[in-house]
């Protein structure tokens, strides 16, 4: 058996450790220039973005650019879904399904309003409006990467809910859809227009627990719930 001596082991030992740090740091300039294309896609809108002054900012040449990202839909779908990776991972913290479940959907329902009123959040949706009618397979993969995924993601907590007997046993997809209604509508989606988010801290934290308890009363199995629902699941 062919045995390979020490000196050329730790010489291949080193090129491995040079490829895995070149690596992590090709990923920090990828983040770098996805930040980067996000910030012109929000102010150009997507067909008035251009590859140029993204890598102009970006300081990278446009042949690095195309390399990667062959073409801009490609890039603007990797910003889509880099900033959807990091939500899905941040919600994942909140949705336990321990915990009293009023708790739980109080602080899921006051983090998805600060998302929401984010400025990159509307900047991205607003991009995705005006684009729609011209792009449609972009606002229909938005939605595929972003909310789609987000609806899901707690549609699956409330069925775990619904296994617990916490809450009544209807469509947990159409309990997650409603959730998020009520959270995000009112003057929430008048902000997409531009009007201005001057709700105080403290009134936003009231309008979600109002949001969560009407959801409560719908679908919830605690005692002194509905009439209806008082014995579901049992």
């Amino acid at each position: 058996m062919k045995t390979t001596s020490p000196a050329k082991r730790e010489t291949e030992s080193k090129k491995g450790a040079s490829a895995s740090i070149q690596t992590r740091l090709d990923d920090d300039r990828v983040s770098e220039l996805l930040d980067v294309a996000a910030e012109v896609f929000i102010e150009h809108g997507f067909e008035g973005a251009s590859t140029n002054e993204i890598a102009r900012r970006g300081n990278c040449s446009k042949t690095t650019l195309y390399a990667r990202y062959p073409t801009k839909e490609k890039l603007f779908l990797a910003v889509v879904e880099r900033r959807m990776e990091s939500i899905l991972s941040e919600f994942a913290t909140t949705l336990q399904p321990d915990p009293p479940i009023e708790q739980t959907l109080n602080e899921y329902g006051f983090d998805l309003l600060q998302l929401v009123l984010s400025e990159n959040q509307r900047g991205m949706v607003r991009v995705i409006s005006m684009e729609s009618s011209k792009f449609p397979h972009l606002a229909k993969r938005f939605y595929e990467l972003g909310p789609g995924r987000g609806v899901a993601f707690l549609a699956s907590y409330m069925e775990e809910q619904i296994r617990r007997h916490r809450l009544v046993k209807e469509s947990p997809q159409m309990m997650a859809e409603h959730l998020m209604s009520l959270i995000t509508g009112g003057y929430v989606r008048w902000t997409m227009l531009g009007l201005p988010d001057n709700v105080s801290l403290k009134e936003k934290k009231r309008r979600v627990s109002a949001a969560v308890e009407m959801f409560l009363r719908a679908y919830s199995t605690r005692i002194g719930g509905p009439t209806k629902y008082s014995h579901a699941g049992q």
